[in-house]
Protein backbone atom coordinates (compact mmCIF):
# COMPACT_ATOMS: atom_id res chain seq x y z
CA UNK A 1 0.00 0.00 0.00
CA UNK A 2 1.28 3.47 -0.84
CA UNK A 3 0.15 6.98 -1.63
CA UNK A 4 2.82 8.34 -3.93
CA UNK A 5 3.75 11.97 -3.37
CA UNK A 6 6.71 12.59 -5.68
CA UNK A 7 6.38 16.40 -5.54
CA UNK A 8 5.00 19.06 -3.24
CA UNK A 9 2.49 19.82 -6.00
CA UNK A 10 -0.10 17.04 -5.88
CA UNK A 11 -1.52 17.68 -9.36
CA UNK A 12 1.99 17.55 -10.85
CA UNK A 13 2.62 14.31 -8.97
CA UNK A 14 -0.54 12.66 -10.27
CA UNK A 15 0.20 13.79 -13.83
CA UNK A 16 3.66 12.19 -13.57
CA UNK A 17 2.40 8.76 -12.46
CA UNK A 18 2.21 5.94 -14.96
CA UNK A 19 -1.34 4.78 -15.66
CA UNK A 20 -0.99 1.49 -13.75
CA UNK A 21 0.11 3.24 -10.56
CA UNK A 22 -2.36 6.10 -10.99
CA UNK A 23 -5.22 3.61 -11.14
CA UNK A 24 -3.99 1.83 -8.02
CA UNK A 25 -3.69 5.14 -6.16
CA UNK A 26 -7.44 5.65 -6.31
CA UNK A 27 -8.11 2.31 -4.62
CA UNK A 28 -5.27 2.61 -2.11
CA UNK A 29 -6.39 6.12 -1.14
CA UNK A 30 -9.87 4.76 -0.43
CA UNK A 31 -8.30 2.02 1.72
CA UNK A 32 -6.20 4.56 3.62
CA UNK A 33 -9.27 6.75 4.21
CA UNK A 34 -11.18 3.75 5.55
CA UNK A 35 -8.26 2.76 7.77
CA UNK A 36 -8.22 6.29 9.22
CA UNK A 37 -11.96 6.34 9.78
CA UNK A 38 -13.40 2.90 10.49
CA UNK A 39 -12.46 1.30 13.82
CA UNK A 40 -10.77 -2.09 13.43
CA UNK A 41 -10.36 -1.66 9.66
CA UNK A 42 -7.25 -3.39 8.36
CA UNK A 43 -4.08 -1.43 7.60
CA UNK A 44 -4.57 0.99 10.54
CA UNK A 45 -0.91 0.66 11.52
CA UNK A 46 0.60 0.70 8.02
CA UNK A 47 3.08 3.57 7.49
CA UNK A 48 1.07 4.79 4.48
CA UNK A 49 -1.88 5.26 6.84
CA UNK A 50 0.18 6.83 9.63
CA UNK A 51 1.49 9.51 7.28
CA UNK A 52 -2.06 10.82 6.71
CA UNK A 53 -3.37 10.43 10.28
CA UNK A 54 -5.09 13.62 11.39
CA UNK A 55 -5.28 14.86 7.79
CA UNK A 56 -8.28 13.14 6.22
CA UNK A 57 -9.31 16.32 4.41
CA UNK A 58 -5.87 16.53 2.78
CA UNK A 59 -6.16 12.87 1.79
CA UNK A 60 -9.49 13.69 0.13
CA UNK A 61 -7.78 16.46 -1.85
CA UNK A 62 -5.17 13.87 -2.87
CA UNK A 63 -7.99 11.57 -4.01
CA UNK A 64 -9.69 14.37 -5.96
CA UNK A 65 -6.50 15.13 -7.87
CA UNK A 66 -5.84 11.44 -8.47
CA UNK A 67 -9.33 10.90 -9.86
CA UNK A 68 -9.18 14.12 -11.89
CA UNK A 69 -6.04 12.85 -13.64
CA UNK A 70 -7.59 9.39 -14.08
CA UNK A 71 -10.65 10.90 -15.76
CA UNK A 72 -8.44 13.19 -17.88
CA UNK A 73 -6.80 10.03 -19.25
CA UNK A 74 -10.20 8.76 -20.36
CA UNK A 75 -11.04 6.25 -17.63
CA UNK A 76 -14.15 5.96 -15.46
CA UNK A 77 -14.05 6.16 -11.67
CA UNK A 78 -16.08 4.78 -8.79
CA UNK A 79 -13.70 5.55 -5.91
CA UNK A 80 -14.17 9.29 -5.37
CA UNK A 81 -17.75 8.95 -4.12
CA UNK A 82 -16.80 6.09 -1.78
CA UNK A 83 -13.83 8.01 -0.41
CA UNK A 84 -15.97 11.09 0.18
CA UNK A 85 -18.68 8.99 1.87
CA UNK A 86 -16.03 7.66 4.24
CA UNK A 87 -14.71 11.17 4.92
CA UNK A 88 -18.30 12.25 5.67
CA UNK A 89 -18.30 9.96 8.72
CA UNK A 90 -16.13 12.58 10.47
CA UNK A 91 -18.09 15.86 10.14
CA UNK A 92 -15.24 18.16 11.17
CA UNK A 93 -12.99 16.68 8.47
CA UNK A 94 -15.73 17.08 5.88
CA UNK A 95 -16.15 20.71 6.97
CA UNK A 96 -12.41 21.32 6.55
CA UNK A 97 -12.45 19.70 3.11
CA UNK A 98 -15.47 21.68 1.95
CA UNK A 99 -14.03 24.94 3.32
CA UNK A 100 -11.31 24.86 0.68
CA UNK A 101 -8.69 25.58 3.35
CA UNK A 102 -7.14 22.19 4.01
CA UNK A 103 -4.18 21.62 6.33
CA UNK A 104 -1.55 19.46 4.69
CA UNK A 105 0.38 16.96 6.83
CA UNK A 106 3.57 18.36 8.40
CA UNK A 107 5.75 16.16 6.16
CA UNK A 108 4.26 17.64 2.99
CA UNK A 109 6.97 19.65 1.24
CA UNK A 110 9.84 17.74 2.83
CA UNK A 111 12.20 16.96 -0.02
CA UNK A 112 13.43 13.73 1.63
CA UNK A 113 9.89 12.34 1.49
CA UNK A 114 9.23 13.40 -2.10
CA UNK A 115 12.67 12.23 -3.24
CA UNK A 116 12.16 8.79 -1.67
CA UNK A 117 8.88 8.45 -3.56
CA UNK A 118 10.53 9.42 -6.85
CA UNK A 119 13.31 6.91 -6.18
CA UNK A 120 10.84 4.11 -5.54
CA UNK A 121 8.85 5.00 -8.64
CA UNK A 122 12.09 4.82 -10.66
CA UNK A 123 12.59 1.29 -9.33
CA UNK A 124 9.12 0.33 -10.51
CA UNK A 125 9.50 1.65 -14.08
CA UNK A 126 12.90 3.19 -14.75
CA UNK A 127 12.40 4.18 -18.39
CA UNK A 128 8.98 5.74 -17.83
CA UNK A 129 10.08 7.84 -14.86
CA UNK A 130 13.35 8.90 -16.49
CA UNK A 131 11.19 10.22 -19.32
CA UNK A 132 9.21 12.15 -16.69
CA UNK A 133 12.42 13.88 -15.63
CA UNK A 134 13.06 11.91 -12.44
CA UNK A 135 16.83 12.01 -11.93
CA UNK A 136 17.06 10.75 -8.36
CA UNK A 137 19.00 7.63 -7.36
CA UNK A 138 16.82 4.54 -7.76
CA UNK A 139 17.96 2.88 -4.54
CA UNK A 140 16.62 5.13 -1.77
CA UNK A 141 14.38 3.56 0.87
CA UNK A 142 10.95 5.00 1.51
CA UNK A 143 10.83 7.79 4.05
CA UNK A 144 7.77 7.02 6.16
CA UNK A 145 6.87 10.21 8.01
CA UNK A 146 4.19 10.33 10.64
CA UNK A 147 1.51 12.96 10.85
CA UNK A 148 -0.16 13.71 14.16
CA UNK A 149 -2.34 11.36 16.17
CA UNK A 150 -6.10 11.27 15.70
Amino acid sequence: MQTFVPFDDLARGMAALDTKRLGKQRVETLQVMRALTIPDYGWRHHPAVAMWRGHRAALMVYQDLTVDEWLRRGFADTTRASTLATLDEIPEDTAEYRSGTVRMPPWFGREDVHRSHRSNLLRKDLEYYWAQGFDDPDDLPYVWPKAEAD
